[in-house]
């Protein structure tokens, strides 16, 4: 242990170079000592400002006995250099007219940080949401608090709280707020937004922009904003509730538990519909292709009323993948144009679920030559310096286990969230839309309670991707249910050659970095990133630099 501190408290340059040709380093910062005052259960990424990055530590909210009497309630913004050094880190209070707030996020767009806050005032039946400034040069909050959503809940007398969701335009110009008013079960009462300029003030709103459709039930999906402030509603449009609120369910048993997975049932379409401050009142778009179940979508806004949709597909009536597609939709016509499918091959689906696994997949659904239960999260679509677009499709499925543990002389069992995050498809795109290759990066990523240890991040450099992950295997043994594997870099070349090496090897002391939530690219093939150790009160930052010539 003595060791270990004294290396983290030295500003290191350790060289990694395997013999497959990734070259890299890793720079550590010191390990920091949470005060009791500030002790914080997760880092958050907010960007990069003249040179310094700044992240946001969320408080410890979890717990029982003597941990929750250690915690603060509040949020802080910490100020780094890119050698990993804290500068300064300040607590978030909020107060309105001397009531406690509570907290919605915070936003660095241009420069600036915005921190947003919320008051419910049961008495006139109104929630408020609030906006200050937060000084990045002097790291305080700015005591400038200002109102910039009122909304009115008194015809809804199950409300109870409202949800927000911050989305900016490609361009920075234009910030989506999306709400909805939802009762404690989370079902949604109405939904709006509003669309602000850059420095937060309101350009214009919708109060009521729920999607309703004659008959089935909706899932959101996407909201979006484009950089002349139209807004994207995307949902999911089941026609029944077979699979919506109970979806297709497979278990595994284990020495001790017995654990259940849900998958999506392929009873749903996507369906979109675009708003603009000249016409509020929305038309109704399907995201279809002819003779294909599209599984999971995402697309890209624009400015000259053509959009670009794109995701991985299934048969009809069939839950497993079978390929990527790409097309664009012009929302005038409503006509699609440059549509293209690319059928995944054999070797790339032969990664899936063990054999017991499968098994129990199949027995829960009617069709027993499915293999795939896996949803899929498909990014944004990226533009690789030479001008190549790709997008990223990532394997995921959550369920829950059976969880005992003895308090005392009592045995109690506990569900816990488990959540899958497995092999990514990378998919490369010519400028028609038409596929020109597709990889695939394999990893296991099997995490209980939170995800924020799974997924991914990865950066560019020299044409090249390269893919930073964790990598866990699930143990159902009486003493561990988890086993941190080490993590790794993938890099995938132009022509899809890859290399694969471990950048951070598997130890007691530290717990897997949370990649996907905090890892910020500071510059081109550079990463920062923060992470706690397992058994101390620490946290740490570090700075991976890809060195590929």
């Amino acid at each position: 242990m003595k060791k270990w501190l004294v290396a983290l408290c030295m500003f290191l340059m350790v060289p990694f170079v395997n013999g497959q040709g990734i070259d890299f380093t890793v720079k550590s910062g010191e390990a920091i000592k949470f005060k009791m005052s500030d002790f914080a259960t997760g880092i958050y990424k907010l960007g990069v400002i003249n040179g310094n990055a700044y992240f946001l530590f969320l408080p410890y909210s979890s717990g029982g006995g003597l941990e929750i009497s250690m915690s603060g309630k509040n949020h802080f913004i910490g100020k780094f250099d890119l050698d990993n050094k804290l500068i300064k880190k300040t607590e978030i209070e909020l107060k309105q007219n001397k009531k406690d707030l509570v907290f919605e996020g915070a936003l660095l767009l241009k420069d600036q940080i915005f921190v947003f806050s919320s008051f419910q005032n049961k008495k006139e039946k109104k929630h408020f949401l609030f906006v200050q400034n937060f000084d990045p040069n002097t790291v305080e909050l700015v005591d400038n608090i200002r109102p910039v959503a009122e909304l009115s809940y008194s015809e809804f007398s199950k409300f109870n709280y409202a949800p927000f969701w911050f989305q900016v335009s490609p361009d920075s110009s234009k910030v989506l707020i999306y709400y909805s008013l939802q009762t404690s079960k989370s079902e949604i009462l109405r939904s709006g937004f509003n669309v602000y300029g850059s420095d937060l003030k309101l350009i214009w709103g919708k109060e009521d922009a729920t999607a309703r459709f004659s008959e089935g039930i909706i899932g959101y999906y996407r909201v979006k904003v484009d950089n002349d402030g139209g807004v994207y509603v995307a949902v999911k449009h089941y026609t029944d509730k077979s699979n919506y609120y109970d979806a297709a369910r497979f278990s595994t048993r284990g020495f001790f538990s017995k654990d259940i997975y849900f998958t999506d049932m392929p009873n749903y379409t996507f369906e979109f519909c675009k708003y603009t401050q000249q016409a509020p009142e929305p038309v109704n778009y399907s995201m279809a292709i002819p003779g294909k179940f599209i599984r999971s979508v995402n697309f890209s806004t624009s400015d000259n009323n053509i959009i670009t949709c794109f995701g991985v597909y299934a048969a009809p009536g069939r839950i497993s993948v079978d390929g990527s597609f790409s097309f664009n939709l012009d929302l005038d016509s409503k006509q699609t144009s440059q549509l293209f499918t690319s059928d995944f091959s054999k070797d790339l689906l032969s990664h899936g679920l063990n054999d017991n696994e499968l098994r129990r997949f199949r027995r829960s659904i009617e069709n027993k030559q499915e293999w795939d239960p896996y949803d899929y999260w498909v990014s944004d679509m990226k533009t690789r310096q030479n001008g190549e677009r790709y997008f990223i499709a990532e394997q995921v499925l959550t369920g829950y286990k059976k969880v005992t543990q003895m308090q005392g002389t009592k045995r109690v069992v506990t569900l816990e969230n488990i959540y899958l995050h497995n092999d990514l498809f990378l998919v490369s795109l010519k400028s028609d839309n038409q596929v020109r290759r597709t990889d695939k990066i394999t990893k296991r990523q099997y995490w209980l309670s939170t995800n924020r240890f799974n997924s991914y991040a990865s950066v560019e450099k020299n044409n090249n991707l390269y893919f930073l992950y964790n990598t866990f295997d699930s143990k159902d043994g009486m003493f561990s249910n988890v086993e941190i594997g080490d993590s790794y870099i993938t890099r995938v070349k132009e022509n899809g050659d890859q290399a694969k090496t471990i950048f951070k090897k598997k130890s007691d002391d530290k717990e897997p970095f949370p990649l996907l939530m905090t890892a910020i690219n500071v510059s081109e093939g550079s990463l920062m990133y923060g992470l706690f150790p397992f058994n101390n009160r620490r946290y740490q930052f570090e700075r991976i630099f890809i060195n590929d010539k």
